[in-house]
């Protein structure tokens, strides 16, 4: 026995960082190939940004009748006493009404601001929440903020949910670029590119990622402006970076705004959850596995719970065999 503990001590020493990195392998592994599905439970924040896309089409057809009910009001005080500023006001409202109508199951921009090294948490939320739109008949803007390196990231993440509807609960077919969705890109200086998106998108951005011209699309013939927009979803790996969606979006504007952040930094962004500046906060890879079991996305982010979960067992097993190594070297020592 001692010299089979004394043979294996000295194999371990010489070899344990590769068995670790093996049997880590092994847990990732295991992990993709297990189809089942974690049992979890959908939390209120995630809920928040579920009910954003669920109801948007909704809430856009209550916009609309809000807007024709404003411009029988303003036609009906014309007819009483007409005057210039009046007369403005009903074709500034027939003409926002007119775009509301192109686009009538409504409007939702999601702005990508994460690369690589967070697509593993970000990736699959933002995939989700698109498929989610597109499974409603949404339609939906992509932009970069803060990352210039999340241009061909999000290319990927589009054109794959623009391709992915027949799987999905409510099952959609191929999404057209320019008429069903469009990806903006990068622009350098994002908030003052939110900001001058208040008075017109198409000054913002006047083509897309692939150079286009937004003016010919038609999907851009239902927007003009900011206030187009239904909701807006910022999936982000910095801490700072979604708070010019806050103050532009949020405060500025009053459009519905979710956020979604790696579990590492999503706790600064609690406090505008509950202040109600924010309708919902996705919570890491968690998050993202809630709204994909939610909506019918496929498991991407769950089996990547699966592999969190089995590393992390294995970890904390290692922790506890060094624990339990230590005390025991230490008594021998006594």
């Amino acid at each position: 026995m001692k010299l089979f503990l004394s043979r294996f001590t000295s194999f371990w020493k010489n070899r344990y960082r590769a068995i670790i990195y093996i049997m880590t392998f092994a847990f990732v592994w295991l992990a993709l190939i297990n189809k089942k599905p974690l049992d979890l439970t959908v939390s209120d924040a995630t809920q928040g940004a579920l009910d954003l896309v669920e109801h948007m089409p909704e809430n856009h057809r209550k916009k609309i009748k809000e807007q024709e009910e404003l411009l029988a009001k303003l036609q009906k005080e014309e007819s009483v006493q007409s005057s210039a500023e009046l007369t403005a006001q009903i074709d500034e409202t027939k003409a926002y009404l007119e775009r509301l109508r192109i686009n009538s199951n409504g409007v939702f921009l999601v702005c990508i601001d994460f690369d690589a090294g967070s697509d593993a948490e970000l990736g699959p939320m933002a995939y989700a929440s698109i498929r989610h739109a597109f499974s409603l008949g949404i339609k939906v803007l992509i932009n970069n903020g803060y990352t210039v390196m999340a241009q061909p990231l999000s290319q990927m993440i589009v054109d794959s949910a623009a391709l992915g509807g027949a799987t999905m609960p409510r099952p959609y077919g191929f999404k057209q670029a320019g008429s069903d969705f469009v990806f903006f890109g990068f622009r350098p200086n994002p908030f003052q590119v939110y900001l001058q998106m208040g008075e017109s998108v198409l000054s913002a951005y006047e083509t897309d990622y692939s150079g286009k011209a937004l003016a010919e699309m038609p999907i851009m013939k239902g927007i003009k402006d900011i206030r187009d927009i239904d909701g807006i979803a910022a999936y982000s790996c910095n801490v700072g970076t979604p708070e010019s969606w806050i103050n532009v979006a949020q405060t500025k504007f009053n459009i519905p705004l979710v956020v979604g952040m790696t579990a590492v930094s999503v706790s600064d962004y609690f406090p505008y959850l509950q202040s109600g500046q924010l309708c919902g906060l996705i919570t890491g890879l968690r998050g993202a596995a809630e709204y994909e079991k939610t909506v019918g996305a496929p498991p991407v982010a769950n089996r990547r719970m699966w592999a969190q979960l089995y590393t992390h067992a294995f970890a904390i097993g290692l922790i506890v065999v060094g624990n339990i190594e230590y005390f025991i070297k230490g008594k021998r020592a006594a």
